[in-house]
């Protein structure tokens, strides 16, 4: 029975280093800053200290810094939806990623630029979806929308910081890829839903589409990733 003990302590011991040694390579790969939100956030949990779930959305992402109106808006569009991943992978910031449709995109892959472009279009998707003049967020929303996202399970965790404000619904897949590499037909997904405040015209929508082109070409890595936005009409349950 000792020695029984004895190699249970010893795997568990090589179990984490493992994991220590998996966790300090991925850590390494993201920026600094978040890197140290993420910090005071547990420290803060640790605390007991609860700053609420909209500080957490607006602090961990470079919301204020942007500096939002709708000219700052159709700027960052223009140059988020000019990304293109054959050019990163031919300028290095991306190395030999993932066929689409395949696994996530790890940090590893990505170089300084590709993180960067990676961080800024997260960034703009919180502004976007929760941010408002007090976090320097200065667009005038006429309507309310709803985003609906189509994510395979495996990749949810992406879209985590949605937090509370989402709901989310499983369903099966339809989509077969003509090329045959990545059929969507009866895969676990989940749609994501969460409303927004829409502009008069429609640069929101424009954003958040732009946004998550570059976060799916940079870590969600699917063939086609599926968002719709739609009009939130108000009714009256009898």
């Amino acid at each position: 029975m000792g020695q029984l003990a004895e190699i249970i302590e010893q795997t568990r011991q090589a179990a984490a280093r493992q994991v220590r040694a998996d966790l300090r390579e991925r850590l390494a790969g993201q920026p600094h800053d978040w890197l140290v939100d993420q910090l005071v956030d547990l420290l803060v949990a640790e605390l007991g200290l609860d700053t609420g779930a909209s500080a957490t959305v607006v602090d961990v992402h470079r919301v204020r810094a942007m500096r939002l109106d709708g000219q700052r808006l159709t700027e960052v569009v223009d140059r988020l939806s000019a990304v293109d991943r054959d050019h990163l992978v031919a300028a290095g910031a991306l190395v030999d990623p993932p066929a689409k449709g395949g696994p996530l995109i790890d940090p590893a892959r990505r170089g300084a630029a590709a993180e960067e472009l990676l961080c800024e279009a997260k960034d703009l998707l919180h502004a976007l979806l929760f941010g408002g003049p007090d976090d320097g967020v200065v667009l005038e929303r006429t309507a309310r929308e709803l985003l609906t996202l189509t994510v395979p399970v495996a990749k949810l965790g992406v879209f985590a910081f949605l937090g509370a404000a989402a709901t989310e619904i499983g369903a099966k897949g339809t989509w077969r890829d003509p090329g045959g590499a990545a059929h969507d037909s009866g895969a676990a997904n989940t749609l994501v839903q969460v409303e927004y405040g829409e502009t008069a015209d429609e640069g929101v929508g424009r954003g958040i589409i732009a946004a998550l082109k570059v976060v799916n070409e940079l870590e969600v890595n699917e063939q086609i990733l599926y968002a719709r936005m739609s009009e939130v009409e108000e009714s009256t349950l009898i």
